[in-house]
This record gives structure tokens, C-alpha cells and sequence, in this order.
């Protein structure tokens, strides 16, 4: 897919802005407070109707005013024939609005067979540095892109914890109701890790072989699920348990399950240690560059190609590994969107011998 033009209304900072791209790269520069970050959370909010900078849809309306509009025209191309399709976000009066090709749409399951944007910000440097429930959330919503079934599986494994809980927190537990939920628990926790499993197997594939193709020097980078209790392949519940025979005890003096797939985490190692730890903040950059990459190339094929935003995020790499990493995006066939501060800056020239549009938004 291919983004054609943007319009902006009302939108953060911005009263009014139209982009047209002609070019599969782009670079959007200019000097902070200009818009460039919410030029990028607008194509983000088409896709995902939700923010990555905030839950609340009121804080993107611009100072002082009732509601933002926006617009994005873009192309599809199947059996080389182009489709090009209209989409159109209202929000005000604490409603929301989305319209594609003017039928109304409700969720963004229903865009994701047209419209698809995976994007990278500072923020995503969480996925290395903070703590598991960041890995998890990624590792979910990155299976729910392409698997709308797995929302919800995810569901009902909350429904069953949740119930699970409660019962923990009584003054007495029912034995007939633990048997029940700890069950329930125990085969929701497979599927949710089996299905986590196989993602990160493929991401774990994909990164290696960027690594091989892309950069020459031998880095090692390694994805590991980690199960805070982790059961057996051939066991069942019954014997997951015999195995924990103080579970039950600990939880109820906590009054909280202390198993299941709510608690894993996903290890990821730079050579053969940890990478919160070992690794510097520009080894971090490309762990995390090429996690995104890794994601948007699953995606492309389950749903098809997506557009990658990147938010002033190449500015720590060095003029050698920029090229690297700028030849690996190129090759991934996908429309690239990036932010600078600067327009002298070392991005900005290589982006621009590779063809890129340059778009200053503090002219």
C-alpha cells in the first residue's frame, strides 16, 4: 500500500496541513513543536484509531478548538492493478467519526484488509528497558494484526483469571471452584503461550536473517519466552499441579494466581547477555529497528504491506551503520516515513541520494 496525501484539521499543533508523497521515502524535518511527531500519530490514529502517545482522542484536538478532522488518500495494488481508497476521522463532541470510501467503519479490525501502518518512536525503546508487561503488550498486539481470533482468546483468558482472582480473595476457597479455574487457567495459559511462541519463533527467523544479509560483523541477537511457571509439553493440569503442591497455599495467602500467561516475560539477549544491560543505547536502537522491521514483514504476509513510520529515530546511528540499516528498510518494498530535527543532518542527506521527498514543516 502507498499513502498518497494526508490532510490535517485542528490536530495537535496543527490548524491546518496537506502532504502530498509522491516518493516511497519520505523525510519530514523541522524544529521541534512544529508537528513533525503528530504528522506520524495522525497515520498512526487512521490505522489503529488510537493514539501512541495518549488514550484520550480529546488531547489531540488543537488548543482552544471543538474537533479534528483528518484525511488520508492512499493505494492499494493487487495483480498490478491500483485501488485507491478514501479515509476520513472525525472527532468532537466526545464522538468519533472513521468513513472508508464513505461507509462507516466501527474498529480497526475492519481497516487492517486495507489500511496498515507499523510505526517506531522513542517509546518503543521500552520494549528493551522496561518490564514485561511492555514485551507482552507488543507480542500481543503484534499476533492480534494479523489474528483478529487472538483478541479474543485473550478475552477470555482475562474472564477466567479475573473469576480466578476473586475466588482467591475469599476467606474460604472452594476446592471444587480452584479445581475449576486453575484448569480453565491452565489451558487458556497454553494457547496464549503457544500462540506467542510461534510469533516470536518467526521474528527470531526474520531478525537472524536481516543480521546475515544486512550487517557483516557477527551480532547475535536472540528472543526467549520465558513462562513464570512454566508446565510441560506432556503434562496436563492435574500433574502441573502435583508438580506445584505449594501453589495453592502461596496464592491464597497472596490472594492472586501466581501462574499463567499474564506473568511471562520475553528475554531479549544481545550476544549472550542481556541487552537492558549489556547493550549500548545504539545496539538497543537496532535490537529494537529490527524487531519493527521483523513485524511489518509477518504482517505483510498474512495481511499485506504496511507503511513504516519512523520518528526521529535513526539519529543515534553513525553514518556507516545508517547506511546499513537505510539499504535493510529500503529492501523491505515498503513506503518509509521518517522524522528529523534537522534538515542538515546526516539522514537527511542519505534519504535524499536514495530519492527521498524532503517535507519542512517549519517553512
Amino acid at each position: 500500500m502507498f499513502i498518497r496525501s494526508l490532510q490535517l484539521k485542528k490536530f495537535r499543533c496543527i490548524d491546518q496541513l496537506t502532504l502530498d508523497f509522491t516518493s516511497p521515502i519520505a523525510l519530514i524535518e523541522g524544529p521541534n513543536g512544529v508537528g513533525k511527531t503528530s504528522v506520524l500519530e495522525a497515520l498512526h490514529y487512521g490505522c489503529y484509531l488510537r493514539s501512541f502517545r495518549t488514550y484520550s482522542p480529546r488531547e489531540l484536538i488543537a488548543f482552544d478548538q471543538q474537533a479534528f478532522s483528518l484525511a488520508i488518500s492512499f493505494e492499494q495494488t493487487e495483480l498490478g492493478l491500483a485501488a485507491r481508497h478514501d479515509l476520513h476521522v472525525g472527532f468532537g463532541d466526545k464522538k468519533r467519526l472513521v468513513k472508508l470510501n464513505q461507509k462507516a467503519i466501527h474498529s480497526y479490525k475492519e481497516l487492517m484488509d486495507y489500511y496498515r501502518i507499523i510505526t517506531l518512536t522513542e517509546d518503543d525503546m521500552g520494549l528493551v528497558k522496561l518490564g514485561p508487561d511492555v514485551r507482552r503488550a507488543f507480542v500481543d498486539q503484534a499476533i492480534m494484526l494479523y489474528n483478529p481470533a487472538y483478541l479474543q482468546l485473550l478475552k477470555e483468558y482475562k474472564v477466567v483469571l479475573d473469576n480466578r482472582n476473586q475466588l482467591l480473595q475469599q476467606a474460604r476457597v472452594s476446592a471444587e471452584g480452584y479445581a475449576l479455574w486453575t484448569e480453565q487457567l491452565w489451558h487458556k495459559t497454553r494457547a496464549v503461550q503457544q500462540e506467542r511462541t510461534r510469533f516470536l519463533q518467526s521474528l527470531q527467523q526474520e531478525v537472524e536473517a536481516m543480521l546475515s544479509t544486512y550487517f557483516p560483523e557477527g551480532l547475535l541477537i536472540h528472543f526467549a519466552y520465558v513462562a513464570k511457571k512454566k508446565s510441560d509439553e506432556a503434562e496436563n493440569s492435574d500433574a502441573f499441579m502435583a508438580r506445584n503442591e505449594r501453589l495453592k497455599d502461596m496464592e491464597q495467602r497472596f490472594g492472586r494466581s501466581l501462574f499463567g500467561a499474564h506473568l511471562d516475560d520475553v528475554a531479549i539477549s544481545f550476544g549472550e547477555h542481556s541487552s537492558r544491560i549489556f547493550a549500548s543505547r545504539g545496539q538497543q536502537k537496532l535490537i529494537i529497528l529490527l524487531i519493527k522491521m521483523a513485524q511489518l514483514k509477518a504482517l505483510a504476509v498474512q495481511k499485506g504491506p504496511a507503511v513504516f513510520l519512523l520518528d526521529d529515530f535513526m539519529t543515534d546511528f553513525d553514518q556507516d551503520r545508517a547506511q546499513l540499516v537505510l539499504k535493510a528498510l529500503m529492501d523491505l518494498k515498503s513506503q518509509l516515513i521518517f522524522t528529523a530535527p534537522e534538515r542538515s543532518s546526516i539522514l537527511g542527506d542519505i534519504l535524499q541520494e536514495n530519492g527521498a521527498e524532503r517535507f519542512n514543516l517549519s517553512i
